[in-house]
């Protein structure tokens, strides 16, 4: 792919060069971020330390954008899902730190109902929960979910992009993926110099919060999807209690799907040409295990 177009890991250095830049600023340093506490942050950016960055930033949407109508060229195979897709809507901008949860079947439920409605089971084939909604069919969350159920609330630029290459505003093919990440990608730089516009020195970095017993839910828009969290704690303030529910394993049984789809749908390839597109449906869904999927053991019996 690079060789085809030389400009993918260029631009793609240049992208991550600009977050990892916001990130230093914002969290202390890019990786594991420093710069958070209980209450809010230890240190807020200063007016003139973002002004100095809003340039990069603008040469990032730039980026993104062009990333858009690079993917966006990709051949991709003609596959569409049927699942229900479940993400986060808050009650203005597009889904990041905080919303009430929202489906494509028309459900909706507050944040610390997420139990009562994702349970989560052992099966006997894998080391992974598989969650499912309300006991039934497998779900999907992430970037399609998120897209198709919260597309009016993307910025003017990202749906301009979005409509440009095609996109629409309903995504059910997992290999297009790539595309609304790249739309999300153009969406949160175009979010960042909006923020930069609007701040003001003086801000408090953090609110008081003394210890004290209760349970306390908490849900956000991961890149992989809805991360969920439950925490119990005694009066001192010591977790008794946890539970997360990460966007891998609410996709499980989605992605297990999507592959039996996949393996009988292309039959037809050789058995290495087959591995290769069974792990392009892991990325799918979770990039993040991108070189994780490179040891897939698929074992083909042909007939």
């Amino acid at each position: 792919m690079a060789a085809d177009h030389p400009t993918v890991v260029e631009r793609g250095l240049r992208l991550k060069k600009a977050g990892n830049d916001l990130m230093d600023l914002v969290g202390g340093r890019s990786v594991h971020p420093i710069n958070v506490r209980i209450g809010g942050f230890y240190k807020m950016p200063s007016v003139a330390e973002l002004r100095r960055i809003r340039p990069v930033l603008e040469r990032a949407r730039d980026e993104a954008i062009e990333t858009v109508r690079l993917v966006a060229g990709f051949d991709f195979p003609e596959m569409e899902q049927p699942y229900e897709y479940l993400s986060l809507r808050p009650a203005a901008g597009y889904p990041i730190e905080s919303g009430s949860v929202v489906t494509t079947a028309g459900k909706a439920f507050a944040v610390q109902d997420f139990t009562a409605h994702i349970q989560e089971q052992h099966v006997e084939w894998s080391n992974a929960l598989h969650a499912t909604l309300d006991g039934e069919s497998p779900y999907v969350v992430g970037p399609l979910a998120r897209y198709t159920l919260n597309f009016d609330r993307l910025s003017p630029i990202a749906q301009d992009i979005a409509r440009e290459v095609g996109l629409g505003t309903t995504c059910r093919n997992p290999f297009r993926s790539i595309i609304v990440r790249a739309v999300e990608l153009a969406y949160a730089y175009d979010e960042a110099i909006r923020i930069i516009d609007g701040w003001r020195d003086g801000v408090a970095p953090a609110v008081p919060v003394p210890p004290r017993a209760g349970e306390g839910f908490g849900a956000s828009e991961a890149p992989r999807g809805v991360l969920f969290h439950r925490y119990v704690l005694d009066p001192a303030g010591i977790i008794t209690d946890a539970q997360i529910v990460p966007p891998t394993s609410q996709n499980q049984p989605s992605i297990e799907a999507d592959l039996r789809t996949m393996v009988q749908t292309w039959s037809d390839l050789d058995d290495h040409a087959l591995s290769h597109r069974c792990e392009h449906a892991i990325r799918n869904y979770d990039p993040c295990i991108s070189c994780a999927t490179h040891f897939l053991d698929l074992t083909v019996k042909r007939s």
